[in-house]
């Protein structure tokens, strides 16, 4: 049957003998403030239990940000083959669904759920497991979701290839001693990710209404911007950045907006409109000025997601551009493109980030996911929108906006 701990401490000083076990335990924390770090701790931890082949998932999460599959030598093919159909039939998980151990805490052999002879007859074993060469598993329910519902139901699970021997109570005390700082790094994964995805909603709605963000130092020199701001700098439309400062297009205007960052770095904010010169954007815009908002930075103050700034650099300013036909802002409805496509909630995240010059790497940090999940997400929209690269892509989306 599931057992809870029942180590003494000769046992517990056994294991904790075991080579770089203190180091693990340090990386797995840092994987939850990392998420790119999961793949690789995964790994690690696959290794310290000596199996084949490992998986943390959350089978049903409330939220989207919650949805994690983390697995550590699953083929594509074997996890699509999963996620598709044989999670509805797991034996194994159904046994402990069916008996209603999937507990909190506890840890079970996969023979403790369902009986070798037993799990032989099942389609699950003969069509999945058995061409894949598993037959051991060692699980835990790291939350049952039960008690906080923004703490879904989680499972952590090693496998090992059926010529190879089955678990034996060290690993069985082994994952009662690593389970509960998985746990609080998941929290920490799931609290950061909901806080980065909040901010980058927040940012995103200032780039669909056309305002981009760039933050200034306590002497007026640049140190970051979004990347609606980074468009205008690079078009030229009523500033540039040179030399790490800002200058405006028509130089009859430069006085008066150094007046207007000095004023903020005193603490009195202000708003400026520039002159925009003969351009296409103009023509295109109908306008001939551009709004710029400057706002002081007090010390301590959070700062918009996407401008981070290091410790040895104080931020003084921070200028909001407006710009109301800036490329940002044209996008503002991909509701026929999503729904010819049949896009996921996930798949259209990664798209949006996409229209917002984001590259796969900064998605899975923003979204707070691996770069392997970025990269199927990329591949399950190039095959239902008939595209073979994100430039394909981006171009179809666009051409769609009504």
């Amino acid at each position: 049957m599931p057992r809870t701990s029942t180590r003494t401490p000769a046992d517990t000083a056994a294991v904790l003998h075991q080579p770089d076990l203190l180091d693990l335990v340090g990386d797995i924390y840092q994987a939850g403030l990392e998420p790119e770090r999961w793949p690789i701790v995964l790994g690690r931890i696959s290794q310290a239990f000596e199996a084949d082949l490992a998986c943390i998932y959350t089978p049903a999460p409330a939220f989207p940000e919650q949805a994690l599959y983390l697995t550590h030598n699953f083929s594509d093919s074997t996890q699509a083959q999963y996620a598709a159909y044989y999670h509805q039939h797991d034996a194994w998980t159904g046994a402990a669904n069916q008996r209603d151990i999937y507990i909190q805490g506890l840890v079970a052999f996969g023979e403790e759920l369902i009986p070798q002879a037993h799990l032989h007859r099942t389609e699950f074993y003969n069509d999945f497991l058995k061409p894949n060469g598993m037959e051991w598993i060692i699980t835990t329910a790291l939350f049952d979701g039960r008690a906080d519902p923004r703490t879904p139901a989680t499972h952590m699970t090693f496998t090992r290839h059926r010529d190879h021997t089955v678990f034996q109570a060290e690993q069985a005390l082994l994952i009662d001693l690593i389970a509960p700082h998985v746990r609080r790094a998941l929290l920490a994964h799931w609290r950061l990710t909901e806080a980065r995805q909040l901010a980058q909603t927040h940012q995103d709605a200032l780039e669909r209404l056309g305002y981009g963000l760039i933050l200034l130092d306590d002497t007026g020199k640049h140190l970051n911007h979004t990347p609606l701001a980074e468009r205008l700098l690079q078009q030229g439309h009523g500033v540039t950045l040179r030399a790490g400062r800002l200058r405006t297009a028509n130089l009859e205007d430069q006085n008066v907006f150094e007046r207007l960052i000095k004023q903020a770095i005193l603490g009195l904010g202000g708003v400026l409109q520039l002159r925009i010169g003969q351009s296409s954007f103009n023509t295109q815009a109908g306008c001939t000025f551009l709004r710029v908002t400057a706002m002081p930075v007090k010390s301590g103050q959070s700062l918009p997601h996407g401008l981070p700034s290091s410790p040895f650099q104080r931020p003084g300013v921070l200028l909001l551009i407006q710009a109301p036909q800036a490329s940002g802002a044209s996008i503002t409805d991909l509701h026929t493109f999503v729904t010819r496509h049949r896009l996921t909630p996930a798949e259209l995240r990664v798209l949006q980030s996409l229209l917002n010059d984001r590259a796969p790497k900064k998605i899975a940090s923003e979204q707070g996911v691996t770069i392997k999940t970025v990269r199927t997400q990329l591949s399950s929209l190039f095959a239902k929108t008939g595209t073979r690269n994100q430039r394909e892509l981006v171009k179809a989306a666009l051409a769609s906006v009504i």
